[in-house]
Parts: C-alpha cells; sequence; structure tokens
C-alpha cells in the first residue's frame, strides 16, 4: 500500500528536480542581466507578487502556510545563487 504512494511521490519528484533545475537556469540569466545593469539583488515588490501569486493559487487553505515556506525557500535559495554568480562576474572583470 505504501510502495504506491512512494512510487507516486518518487514520479513527482523527479518533475520537481528538473522544474528547479529550469527555474535555477532562468534565474542564472536573471543575475547576469542584474550584473550587466547593475540592479540590486532584491526587489521586494517581485517576491511580493511572487507570493501572492502562488498564495492565490493554492486550492487547500490547509496548505498556505507550507507553500509560503515553499516559496520563501525557492526566493533564498534563487538569491544565494544570483550572488554566487554576481561575485564569479565580477571577479572575472576584475581580472
Amino acid at each position: 500500500m505504501l510502495t504506491e504512494h512512494y512510487q507516486k511521490i518518487d514520479a513527482i519528484d523527479a518533475q520537481l528536480a528538473v522544474l528547479f533545475e529550469e527555474r535555477m537556469q532562468v534565474t542564472k540569466q536573471i543575475a547576469t542581466i542584474k550584473h550587466e545593469q547593475k540592479i540590486g539583488l532584491t526587489d521586494i515588490q517581485r517576491e511580493k507578487a511572487v507570493m501572492d501569486a502562488r498564495l492565490a493559487a493554492v486550492k487547500d487553505p490547509a496548505l498556505a502556510d507550507y507553500v509560503r515556506d515553499l516559496y520563501q525557500t525557492l526566493i533564498l535559495i534563487s538569491k544565494q545563487y544570483q550572488v554566487k554568480l554576481m561575485k564569479a562576474m565580477k571577479g572575472a572583470e576584475e581580472k
């Protein structure tokens, strides 16, 4: 019985991994644009808009707090990746 559910979770996780990688590739493109245009890392209005849209899409209100946690974490990871990339770009320019 649990095996079937675990298999479903595994299939969902495989899809999530692919989507996460795609998201991070776009994040990389954003970091490049921010670096080239000297735009700051954090866009509070954008982050709020993303969070509001994702929370509005939640059908089960009991999951809203978990969705908020998920997107706060995704945004943090994306920003950490952007910082790493932007520092590397800056370092490459200084050489």
